[in-house]
């Protein structure tokens, strides 16, 4: 009977083991993306990690790349010719050209932000 107690004590240690290094990775992730990478970073800058994630497989990003997208404009070009409100409902909606990503309205946000701080002055 000893032994019954010792092996259920065993299995629930490595399983409450199992949920912390879950929790603890779950966390973790959700720094990298998540609301509390957003409070350290700017919108821009978090708009940019995004972009760089997702946009660069097509669009050049960054003003020092520009002219180096294979097909879709750059960013510098999308900032100069389109508002804020523009790139918000474009990004909520579906595309026929670009992939459909779905983003969340925080991310948009980020994106949108970071475009428009690319527009010339």
């Amino acid at each position: 009977m000893l032994r019954t107690y010792w092996l259920h004590y065993l299995v629930a240690a490595i399983l409450a083991a199992a949920v912390l290094v879950a929790i603890r990775v779950h966390m973790a992730s959700g720094q990298v993306r998540g609301e509390a990478s957003v409070q350290i970073r700017s919108d821009a800058e978090e708009g940019l990690y995004y972009a760089e994630a997702w946009c660069t497989e097509c669009h050049s990003v960054q003003p020092e790349t520009a002219g180096t997208g294979k097909f879709a404009p750059d960013f510098t070009v999308i900032a100069n010719r389109r508002s804020a409100h523009w790139l918000n409902i474009f990004l909520r909606s579906e595309h026929k050209i670009m992939p459909d990503f779905v983003f969340k309205t925080a991310e948009i946000d980020s994106i949108v932000s970071y475009i428009v701080s690319l527009k010339r002055r």
